[in-house]
């Protein structure tokens, strides 16, 4: 094994960048099937989504399950069911004899969302997450595409799929998928977050702090936000030293 040796000011960049990744990572997977709706939902989904939210993963399935059969025509049942299977999946440990499973019960369920709406973006976008998180990424990606067509507004649509790209080591068409999202809604975490996860690993560290300190600003009760705080507070120690 060959060991390398590095200044301390070198090894707190390499932590500070590890620490983001792995920060960024988990948010996505935390807020993903939460936050794709990009239209403001109805009050009868709130509703439901908070009686929901209120139950554990297994129940909330059941509950889900009930209500599809009770009516099989309704887009956003099927979507939310999509959330109850994603949510569950998405909490388990990689190697869950039953996780795919979930997963793909997940995307079952968005596809016949989408049949039945084809213009709900919101469901093309957590196909492509749950997608993603199954290591399924061409598939993801059609997804991410298919809910820009329909809705070239959906700003966490730019946001994954601008992800994807990311962890794929191609951090320009990363950042100008986030840079796309930023002009349809200056103010969206998600895409602030990113692009200062883009900045970091590229070492432009104070651009890095000025996009967190946004997320912080704009959303500071959120995981997003309190990951942002984290990261603005390891910055400035580095910056410090």
């Amino acid at each position: 094994m060959r060991h390398l040796t590095v200044s301390k000011r070198a090894a707190a960049a390499l932590v500070v960048i590890a620490v983001f990744a792995i920060a960024a990572a988990g948010c996505k997977k935390k807020d993903a099937a939460e936050k794709a709706a990009t239209p403001p939902p109805a009050k009868e989904e709130n509703l439901l989504s908070a009686r929901l939210g209120a139950m554990k993963p297994l129940a909330q399935i059941d509950t889900m399950r009930t209500l599809v059969k009770a009516d099989t025509m309704d887009a956003q049942m099927r979507f939310l069911a999509g959330n109850a299977y994603y949510s569950f999946a998405s909490g388990l440990d990689n190697g869950a004899s039953n996780r795919n499973a979930y997963y793909d019960s997940s995307i079952t369920s968005y596809q016949r969302a989408v049949k039945i709406d084809s213009t709900m973006s919101k469901a093309w976008v957590n196909m492509g997450l749950a997608y993603s998180d199954w290591g399924k990424r061409p598939e993801a990606r059609k997804a991410l595409e298919k809910a820009i067509a329909v809705n070239p507004k959906d700003v966490l649509a730019y946001c994954h799929l601008g992800y994807l790209d990311h962890m794929s080591g191609n951090l320009s068409d990363a950042m100008l998928l986030y840079k796309q999202a930023l002009a349809i809604d200056p103010n969206s975490s998600q895409a602030h977050y990113n692009l200062g996860l883009a900045f970091a690993e590229q070492r432009v560290f104070n651009e890095a702090l000025h996009e967190w300190q946004i997320v912080v600003r704009n959303d500071p009760n959120s995981d997003l936000g309190k990951t942002a705080a984290e990261n603005v507070k390891i910055i400035q120690q580095y910056n410090t030293k």
